[in-house]
């Protein structure tokens, strides 16, 4: 049973206290109670937390009510679909066949478009046609292409009647909700004659046999990557030689192969990063990219590894200091301010500690060079024992904010193969050292304010002050946009004096607001617990006034449930009908001598 979304009762509504107002006669409400919402835990009658039933309009909760794993995510900018966010996965249960199509309005609320992707298959003159594939279908990711307008779906599946024999494949559609078309098949029927020849699909008499068809009665469209196909004499980047690429025995120029993620630089030159599995020659994966041709073919010559586990760079011997277990898989390729940003997932999808790291390079082909943790490298992991194996991952932009969306397991402390659809807000940040990094202001349990709108964090627009800085600290920080969950030295929260503390955010002008959040830090023995009242300078029509709430206290049900573990990161969450306001003035009561208190950061939901 959800917690009731409802107004705090007895409070009432500004508007309401200003009917009479004359037009063009400015008057002044005095001070007015407002009516709001603030997210606080209830319990059950058996003593258990109520969920939140929270207003989705405006904010939104991890709540991980969207199953899938590995989600792809774009935004569309083009067609019928235009202004909708667009997600792909891996379906449970892990075997699946295809993919579905997911859109959004705002990146929480999901609404299933039906299947995007089915593999080709159908019967021609007593013969069989099949898409090279026809289970063990994983991790797609989707990229636009404007030069050819055609949506391409990267793949990994299983070859016929060999389980965990992963090859690369796409798939293309007009659309972003499909259908998409396996790309031979869509080659053999759109391209030009020497097309149609080279996409041809091929007999495949052992599929055949053990299909129960009989030799010469099945027909398969080819993947789009056959290493079988590096020109001989062609040299391979010299720290993966071609006999490390390609797998004798059976299968030819077979590498396992998975989490395919294409990238168009500025210059529309194209790439498609890749991960060589565990399981065949290799005890680790590996991250690799091949640069592709405009209509996203393979340059056979053009394929280097980027990556090696517990390696810093491939020149580095391997260090266990990097804590990155076996696993450099699920890669996504990110350009900023000239520098290109190689993310990746590392340890194994259902431990805990299934994460996002951070490797950075000059060029789109590195080399590469990972992030430590103390260099900001840990992009999005596990905070505390509320949030577990935040991993594999894409980015959206979308309405100038950037987004990482990824899975979290649906256990949220122990972790397993069951998971579910995240998502939070990209910063970039200088570190330590000054070098320009993503950060994720995230993983989140907590009541966020809903930015993938119209709606966004004016915060920053605001200027500060405040009569309780202790010292060192700085009001900046209580509005730079940053969030800090984990430990990282160069990411200061603004710690707060122990007498009775006045915070304003002051507007050049009247600002649209819809509501206000106040981020408790990454320490239980610093968090604030309570506030005073929040006043708001208000204008209606040529009404002004100032609105207050009420004492608000922290939500220590919800964000440090029975004194076991400590949720960084929660939040005061104040939710209102939208009003013009200038200034916003937060009250903090005395505090213990000394004690510490800090806040990581203010936001405001406005225009």
């Amino acid at each position: 049973m959800k917690k009731p979304f409802a107004w705090i009762a007895g409070t009432v509504l500004v508007t309401s206290l200003l009917i009479g107002a004359t037009a063009g006669c400015g008057s002044g409400a005095g001070n007015v109670p407002l009516e709001y919402h603030y997210y606080h835990s209830e319990k059950d009658e058996s003593g258990a937390l109520r969920e939140y039933d929270y207003n989705h309009e405006r904010v939104y909760e991890n709540d991980l009510q969207t199953l899938g794993a590995d989600p792809s995510a774009i935004y569309v900018t083009e067609g019928e679909e235009a202004g909708y966010y667009y997600m792909y996965n891996t379906s449970d249960p892990i075997g699946a066949t295809g993919y579905l199509a997911y859109r959004s309005k705002n990146l929480n609320d999901w609404e299933c478009m039906g299947v995007a992707y089915n593999p080709t298959m159908y019967i021609e003159k007593d013969v069989t046609y099949t898409a090279f594939a026809t289970s063990m279908y994983w991790a797609p990711e989707v990229i636009y292409d404007a030069q050819l307008g055609l949506y391409f779906m990267f793949y990994n599946a299983s070859y016929l009647f060999k389980p965990y024999t992963f090859y690369i494949d796409v798939a293309v559609s007009e659309k972003p909700q499909g259908p998409f078309v396996q790309y031979a098949k869509w080659k053999y029927d759109n391209g030009t004659a020497e097309e149609k020849e080279a996409w041809a699909p091929v007999l495949d008499d052992a599929a055949a046999v053990q299909s129960g068809l009989g030799a010469g009665k099945l027909k398969v469209f080819k993947p789009v990557l056959d290493f079988s196909k590096i020109p001989q004499g062609t040299k391979i980047d010299e720290s993966w030689q071609k006999g490390d690429v390609l797998k004798s025995g059976e299968l030819p120029g077979y590498m396992k192969v998975i989490d395919a993620s294409p990238f168009i630089d500025e210059d529309g030159e194209k790439y498609l990063y890749f991960v060589q599995d565990l399981g065949d020659k290799h005890s680790t994966s590996a991250i690799a990219v091949i640069k592709m041709n405009d209509d996203w073919t393979p340059d056979y010559t053009q394929l280097k590894k980027l990556t090696a586990a517990q390696q810093i760079d491939l020149d580095t011997a391997a260090d266990t200091a990097l804590n990155e277990g076996s696993v450099n898989e699920a890669p996504f390729m990110t350009k900023h301010d000239g520098k290109y940003y190689l993310t990746f997932s590392v340890h194994s999808y259902t431990e805990t500690s299934y994460s996002v790291r951070i490797a950075v390079g000059d060029s789109p082909m590195g080399p590469f060079k990972k992030l430590t943790q103390d260099e900001g490298g840990y992009l999005l992991s596990r905070a505390g024992m509320w949030a577990s194996g935040t991993g594999h991952h894409s980015f959206v932009t979308a309405n100038g904010a950037t987004f990482i969306v990824y899975h979290a397991h649906t256990d949220r402390r122990l972790g397993g193969s069951a998971r579910a659809i995240a998502f939070d807000e990209v910063v970039w940040i200088q570190n330590g050292s000054g070098l320009t990094i993503p950060h994720v202001n995230g993983p989140t349990y907590s009541i966020m304010p809903l930015i993938t709108t119209e709606w966004k964090n004016i915060a920053g627009d605001a200027t500060v002050r405040s009569n309780g800085t202790a010292e060192g600290s700085d009001v900046k920080y209580l509005t730079d946009g940053v969030v800090r969950l984990h430990d990282e030295s160069f990411i200061s929260e603004y710690e707060i004096a122990t007498s009775a503390v006045e915070i304003t955010l002051t507007f050049d002008d009247y600002r649209e607001i819809a509501g206000l959040f106040l981020f408790n830090g990454d320490s239980y023995e610093r968090s604030v617990w309570e506030i005073s009242k929040v006043e708001f300078e208000f204008k209606d029509g040529n009404v002004t006034g100032t609105a207050y709430t009420d004492k608000l206290e922290y939500d220590y049900d919800r964000y440090y449930p029975g004194g076991e573990y400590y949720v960084k990161g929660g939040t005061f969450a104040l939710e209102f009908k939208p009003m013009l306001v200038k200034s916003i003035k937060i009250t903090l009561p005395r505090a213990p001598e000394e004690e510490e208190r800090a806040l990581s950061e203010i936001m405001v939901l406005g225009k």
